[in-house]
């Protein structure tokens, strides 16, 4: 669907006259006109778009409203039942951004511990012991789910839940209260003090992955979940959910691939068949390989990097600022002098390390560098933090000189290393998050926004996921042949301005 065609479905689906939307943008009437009947297309302005996006959002408040957007657009209905998320769906359909990569990220720094409460409390009630039931249907699963955490807060001595669920999530996906409560089930269970041991599901595509990572990164931001996946292609034909506290409690559940409901769903209490079910979950643990690390502390991220520069190989990364490895080595030192904390410099040194092998190693030195540039206004103003120190307490900040010595050195390193490219996005910062992809190995999704968190991603679907997402934003920019000679152009041109 063209720009006109959406634009028009979603205003005969609210209802919405050309002039109700042209006096909320704040435009003439005649221009929504032509906006919907063709004659002009996307704004290039993303401002009146995302006007147009909120606008939608609080006109779009029914069922039907949000199930027939949910259809048209190609998502699932839950994910149109928070205001902001609609927002930006409504965004990305109109501009014709069917990247859900770039969704996850537009939404990723509004993620947080804090964003899973729930205005409905789960009670604390345990089942009785030796007991078992079953359920039937997929409310029957949610209402075993229920008692299962319910029995769980009953404890007094908390413990680790085990959960691996890879049957179709119709279940928990088609009631949205219940799966806010189920989150807030969980971090309730966390704040007690209880740990998770995540086998996640096979991924099959990629808005799987998002849509898992989106519903499941708040509860990883506690450092208290443990995540695995299984390494190798798997048969699609069974599926089986276990949730279980070992020694206390189980659900566990089986049906076909493709099949919407469980045949039935067994919680219990029993012991044997608890010993049964957790043997179960551990012979599936024992064939995965950890999926992610949580890194929220100054002195764990040392470790962390070390691992993600160590292995020689392609990377592409998108920055809040000018990449911390083609720094001049006076400014990094100078950083390192500043900070008291031993992990900060330690972790400042090994970026003079990496510095030193971008030196000696330009042939096999493979790195794509997408960066917000800033401009010489933003320089002076002090608001630019310098990478290697704005992922740790007291962020130091460019002066334009320190900012100017930077852009030489950059261009240095482009006049005499082929493979590495520098991609300057420049306008207005609409994501605080970064993101570094090492190919083949792993990648670094940096929550900058608090809580500031880590998440060391090694399952390789999900790091040539965003492999490729990146690719295709540096592309989009252009970064070869002419490209590359304007770009240097561009910074020479604003190290012009710096220095005037």
């Amino acid at each position: 669907m063209q720009f006109y065609e959406k634009l028009d479905f979603v205003m005969n689906l609210t209802q919405t006259s050309n002039r109700e939307l042209a006096q909320a943008i704040r435009v003439d009437p005649a221009v929504i006109s032509r906006l919907r009947n063709g004659k002009r297309g996307v704004p290039r302005n993303p401002k009146p778009v995302r006007d147009m996006a909120a606008f939608f959002t609080g006109r779009c408040a029914g069922e039907y409203q949000r199930r027939a957007l949910s259809e048209m657009a190609g998502i699932k209905r839950v994910l149109t039942a928070k205001p902001d998320q609609l927002t930006e769906i409504f965004y990305c359909w109109l501009c014709g951004d069917s990247d859900g990569v770039d969704r996850f990220m537009q939404n990723f720094d509004s993620l947080s511990v804090e964003g899973v409460a729930s205005n409905s409390a789960i009670t604390s009630t345990a089942v009785s012991n030796k007991a078992n039931f079953v359920y039937y249907g997929n409310e029957g699963k949610r209402a075993a789910v229920r008692a299962a955490y319910q029995h769980m807060l009953s404890q007094q001595v908390p413990g680790t839940i085990c959960i691996m669920a890879d049957e179709m999530d119709d279940w928990l996906m088609e009631d949205y209260e219940f799966t806010i409560n189920m989150q807030a089930g969980l971090m309730a269970c966390l704040r007690r003090g209880f740990q998770i041991c995540h086998i996640i599901p096979s991924i099959y595509s990629g808005d799987q992955i998002l849509e898992s990572l989106t519903r499941w990164i708040p509860l990883y931001m506690t450092g208290r979940v443990k995540a695995y996946f299984y390494p190798h292609i798997r048969d699609r034909l069974y599926r089986h959910t276990i949730i279980m506290e070992p020694g206390q409690i189980a659900i566990a559940s089986h049906s076909m691939a493709g099949q919407r409901t469980s045949y039935a769903t067994m919680l219990t209490t029993d012991p044997r068949l608890l010993q049964a079910t957790e043997a179960e979950f551990q012979d599936n643990l024992a064939m995965c390989l950890p999926m992610l690390n949580t890194y929220s502390e100054p002195q764990k991220l040392f470790q962390c990097f070390m691992k993600f520069l160590s292995p020689q190989g392609f990377r592409i990364q998108k920055l809040l600022s000018l990449s911390a490895v083609t720094a001049p080595f006076e400014l990094v030192a100078d950083s390192i002098e500043k900070r008291e904390d031993p992990e900060q410099k330690r972790l400042g040194e090994l970026y003079l390390q990496e510095m030193k092998r971008l030196e000696q190693e330009q042939d096999q030195y493979n790195l794509i560098d997408i960066v917000h540039l800033a401009s010489a206004e933003q320089v002076r103003a002090g608001t630019v933090p310098i990478t290697a120190t704005c992922w740790s307490i007291g962020a130091l900040y460019y002066t334009p000189e320190t900012y100017a010595l930077h852009l030489k050195k950059i261009l240095h390193i482009l006049d005499t290393h082929e493979n590495y490219h520098f991609v300057p996005l420049e306008g207005p910062i609409e994501q605080e998050s970064s993101l570094m992809v090492k190919e083949r190995h792993r990648a670094l999704l940096v929550h900058a926004s608090e809580p500031f968190t880590v998440f060391e991603i090694s399952q390789p679907e999900i790091v040539a996921l965003y492999r490729e997402y990146l690719l295709r934003l540096a592309e989009k920019v252009g970064y070869t042949g002419i490209h590359r000679t304007k770009i240097k152009s561009r910074l020479r041109e604003l190290i012009r301005e710096l220095e005037e």
